[in-house]
């Protein structure tokens, strides 16, 4: 590739690597939901065998993962929304540059002090459009570079000890209420089989 690469081959490479940062954030908080998942499993059985130490650890390990979790799917929607807003951007731009055409066409064939008038305007709207979109860049360019960073800041703020408490209280109930379910059905079956025996 060239050393001076074009708008447009600007645009590409950039569009490239925000969809590769989006890529490695959603895949990044699907694994946090199964490691998630599987510390809840883990600290359900330590809690059965009352090994308080492997569940002091395991919801150590669940509160980290869960306020990871959180804080990746809140960069993901940064992301999305800053990607929104810079699409935006570049309509706005293409609008401008597009009004500036012909707004100097305009000027070229009367060559009218009013439409030479129009021309600058549009083309400092032409400026503004272009300062506009190197913010943009600068503030993905910053997302991004926060996102690869791995850090979690705040966890003890994000997830709450009561928090991991309810996930897990909720996740022993589910299993129980689902055993009684199949206690019963099979109670009920036993019942029927043995009054089908006794209809022969």
């Amino acid at each position: 590739m060239g050393l001076f690469k074009s708008r447009s081959d600007r645009k590409i490479e950039r569009d490239i690597e925000i969809r590769k940062g989006v890529a490695s954030l959603r895949r990044n908080i699907r694994d946090l939901g199964k490691h998630e998942i599987s510390y809840v499993e883990k600290a359900k059985r330590a809690r059965k065998i009352g090994d308080k130490e492997q569940l002091s650890f395991l919801k150590r390990m669940l509160k980290k993962t869960a306020a990871q979790k959180r804080m990746r799917e809140r960069q993901l929607l940064s992301i999305e929304t800053a990607v929104q807003i810079k699409t935006q951007a570049e309509s706005d731009g293409d609008f401008a540059r597009s009004m500036g055409a012909v707004a100097k066409s305009i000027s070229e064939v009367y060559g009218a002090t009013d439409f030479a008038k129009t021309q600058k305007n549009f083309e400092k709207a032409m400026m503004q459009a272009e300062t506009l979109q190197q913010q943009m860049d600068v503030f993905l360019e910053m997302s991004s570079e926060h996102v690869m960073s791995g850090e979690v800041e705040g966890e003890n703020e994000v997830i709450s000890d009561a928090e991991i408490d309810r996930m897990l209280d909720e996740q022993v109930a589910h299993e129980e209420d689902k055993g009684v379910d199949t206690e019963i059905e099979k109670g009920l079956k036993d019942i029927q089989d043995e009054l089908d025996k006794e209809g022969k």
